[in-house]
């Protein structure tokens, strides 16, 4: 593994995002090395809880825009979002055993469809999670659990502004389980995570199931496949084109195109 470190701990398997010279943004080797360690884990009968936390400062500062700036045939922009982020990420969702994120500094984007993906959300005071894609002329990230965890209303003013909700403000809207301090959420997370795994595991697979299957009778498994189609379908949009390669320019004003994307989220 390269971008992340997995850590057997009882019945916990704890994932680690580790690029902290990136500030754990997601590429494509991290997310195919969490969904290998997922895929290895679900078959161990030792391990009965994931929890997925970050080293450096920051859980993850979203997608990791330091690629090529040359723009994708629509079709190879399809086939790559659904592989590595719509398809892998409600593999997480979906997964039998019980996730639990642990969050601290920023949780944007792409990572944070990986936290709300999870079952439990345990975050510190200074945790925050935003989702700025609207502005960068994305039509919000590959999954939308917005609706789902913080209500349709809620999410429209995430959504529509960009602006970061602070953890205590996640925590009231239902996104986060707890707030806890930093010095104790690591400590807390793996209280949780015990106590979760000392439950029959196949009656907390079942419970999963029936629990998500209720979301997805009301709609989400339907709302989920078609905002993806929206979301691939704004990137055909000159628009989106403009601001999403055009704006980024060559490899040397990357870090200039993020700052200016991120000024508002990142501390």
């Amino acid at each position: 593994m390269n971008t992340i470190k997995v850590e057997h701990n009882g019945p916990i398997l704890e994932i680690v995002l580790n690029r902290p010279e990136k500030r754990n943004a997601i590429n494509r080797t991290m997310i195919m090395e969490i969904d290998t360690a997922l895929r290895e884990a679900e078959h161990d009968v030792n391990v009965q809880v994931i929890l997925i936390r970050a080293e450096s400062h920051v859980f993850s500062s979203g997608h990791d825009l330091s690629g090529s700036s040359e723009r994708p045939l629509a079709e190879e922009r399809l086939d790559q979002e659904l592989e590595e982020f719509y398809k892998k990420t409600l593999y997480i969702r979906d997964y039998s055993k019980p996730t639990i994120a642990v969050v601290h500094g920023a949780c944007i984007a792409a990572g944070l469809m990986i936290t709300q993906a999870c079952d439990l959300v345990i975050a510190t005071p200074n945790a925050y999670f935003a989702n700025p894609v609207t502005r960068m002329g994305g039509v919000a990230a590959e999954v939308l659990f917005e609706p789902w965890d913080i209500g349709i209303r809620r999410a429209k003013q995430f959504l529509f502004t960009g602006d970061p909700l602070p953890a205590d403000v996640a925590l009231q809207f239902g996104m986060v389980n707890e707030v806890v301090d930093s010095e104790k959420v690591l400590d807390r997370a793996r209280e949780l995570a015990t106590k979760v795994a000392e439950m029959p595991p196949i009656t907390l697979r079942l419970l999963k199931k029936s629990l998500n299957h209720t979301q997805d009778i009301m709609g989400a498994r339907e709302s989920f496949e078609y905002h993806f189609i929206m979301h691939e379908l704004g990137h055909a949009t000159e628009e989106s084109q403009r601001l999403l390669y055009d704006a980024r320019g060559d490899k040397n004003n990357l870090k200039q195109f993020i700052k200016q994307r991120d000024e508002k989220f990142v501390k």
